[in-house]
């Protein structure tokens, strides 16, 4: 036997995911279930605020006359939800919103599963709101941890370049004095030990490489400026200094706007330590000789990948967690691990002598999504 249209109507909204990658995709789900099957013709949610006023979240089936006379009379429709007020058109309020919420739907014949749906969408539109609630709060927690791990870098770098750097320069200037003393006592007759020169000009090489690899590493460590800036920005920021330190050309391709409203500041730092680690790992691991970052702002999302030429490696193995293992790769996990906190994917593709290409994709972050701007 065939459900009522209303029966089935209901079953839809109840139906209706409550989706986590931001408000605005939640609540359009919602309204847009109830327009058509539960006798509704258009739907809404409404809120109002003390910081921005009363405005429409979302809404379906509304011309834009009529959008803009809902919008404009905001503020009443939540006061009727509030106080009980009956319709037309039909006003739910909102339970467990932050601030004062409601959903609006027009349309005749909803009847009494009509009000059913429409307490079971006022359900989901809260969930929603939570949801998005609790992201933004995991948003700004995650930025917090991120931003005190860049100062903890930055102070790591500042007490490297203060310590190990400063002797390492100092002992390669008193292997070159003793280098000139030892070339002085040679020249005067002085029979010098065999293997005497070689050892110090091992030792010479060796000091000098060290003090290289600690520049590079205090470059790798210095916190970039992350806030008020463009994505795009502070990636070239890190492709400039990585060409200047390793001598290895990038080829760069970056297609989009890349707002800073678009993407927070926790993913800016996750994109660029991640790039810095791809970067770093091409040129000293993998010796590649060319790179090729690109970087698209795509529709959801942002995409950072970066392939090399490199020796290559065993992806699959290196990702796969191994009890007791020491923490070999231990950048390639970490980028991994800053993605998918964030609710990205990361994918890394390589085989032995066929280099290396390592994706991101972190979804685009709304700062509308902030339930906080309703209470």
């Amino acid at each position: 036997m065939a459900q009522p249209a209303a029966v089935r109507g209901l079953l839809a909204v109840l139906d209706c995911p409550v989706s986590p990658s931001g408000l605005a995709d939640g609540l359009a789900a919602v309204v847009e279930r109830l327009v058509g099957p539960v006798g509704a013709t258009a739907a809404a949610v409404v809120i109002r605020s003390a910081q921005a006023g009363a405005r429409v979240l979302a809404a379906a089936g509304y011309d834009d006359d009529g959008l803009a006379a809902l919008d404009a009379g905001a503020d009443d429709l939540v006061s009727r939800a509030n106080d009980g007020g009956e319709g037309p058109p039909a006003v739910v309020p909102v339970p467990g919103a932050l601030g004062d919420v409601a959903l609006v739907v027009e349309g005749d014949g909803l009847g009494h599963l009509g009000a059913a749906a429409l307490r079971a969408a006022a359900e989901r539109v809260g969930a929603a709101m939570e949801v998005a609630r609790l992201r933004t709060d995991l948003d700004r927690a995650m930025a917090q941890i991120l931003e005190t791990d860049e100062r903890l870098l930055g102070r790591i770098g500042l007490d490297i370049h203060d310590g190990p750097t400063q002797h390492l320069s100092v002992a390669l200037l008193e292997i070159q004095l003793l280098d000139a003393d030892l070339a002085d006592a040679s020249a005067n007759g002085v029979e010098l030990p065999d293997g005497l020169l070689g050892s110090m000009e091992r030792i010479y090489e060796t000091l000098g490489g060290a003090l290289t690899e600690m520049r590079e590493l205090i470059g790798h460590l210095r916190p970039a400026q992350f806030e008020n800036r463009r994505l795009s920005e502070i990636l070239q920021d890190a492709i400039t200094a990585f060409e200047a330190r390793s001598g290895t050309p990038v080829e760069v391709e970056m297609r989009g706007e890349f707002p800073v409203n678009g993407v927070s500041v926790t993913q800016r730092i996750t994109f660029y330590r991640v790039l810095q680690e791809a970067l770093n790992n091409a040129h000293r691991h993998g010796h590649a000789r060319h790179i090729a970052v690109h970087v698209h702002d795509e529709e959801g999302g942002t995409r950072l990948s970066v392939a090399d030429d490199g020796k290559g490696f065993d992806a699959e193995a290196a990702l796969r967690p191994r009890a007791g293992a020491p923490i070999a790769r231990f950048g390639l996990h970490g980028m991994r691990d800053r993605t998918t906190m964030l609710g990205g994917t990361f994918i890394a593709t390589s085989a032995p002598g066929e280099g290396c290409t390592i994706e991101v994709f972190l979804p685009t972050w709304r700062p509308e999504d902030d339930p906080s701007r309703a209470g």
